[in-house]
């Protein structure tokens, strides 16, 4: 079993934020996405019509002044196929798939009281743990 830091379900939005930041303040993280590919939301719904209820742009992320001057929507409320497309565009652009697990879904997580950790099982048997943080660790330092 491999022991992280930080383990992250999902490598939508969110989840690929966490894994860039995380990576920054120097934690050694991994991420679990039970889809084939990042994206989240925008991976999964790919129904006739699905776009942003929100302006393109607000979606954009904005730690990265390359990343916002590098991406332009085509729209004001883009389509979802535009939208996963950014998605794997700043997946390639900060090598993200590297620290994620695709078609791998996370069906348990359980705190082990004993070492501290989290353990997570997938769906196949496999199993990770990740270090209870340190709460006082403000500055960003790994625990």
């Amino acid at each position: 079993m491999t022991t992280y830091d930080t383990i992250i379900i999902g490598a939508g939005f969110s989840g690929m934020y966490q894994l860039y930041r995380l990576r920054e303040l120097g934690f050694t993280v991994h991420g679990f996405e039970a889809g084939a590919e990042v994206g989240g939301t925008w991976y999964w719904n790919r129904y006739p019509g699905a776009r942003f209820d929100s302006e393109s742009y607000s979606y954009g992320y904005s730690w990265s002044k390359e990343l916002l001057q590098e991406w332009e929507w085509s729209e004001h409320f883009a389509a979802q196929p535009e939208t996963l497309r950014y998605c794997q565009h700043v997946a390639d652009r900060f090598d993200l798939r590297r620290d994620f697990t695709f078609n791998c879904r996370i069906t348990a997580a359980q705190w082990m009281e004993s070492t501290s950790t989290w353990q997570v099982t997938a769906e196949n048997g496999a199993t990770a743990s990740a270090r209870r943080a340190n709460p006082s660790a403000v500055d960003g330092s790994p625990a």
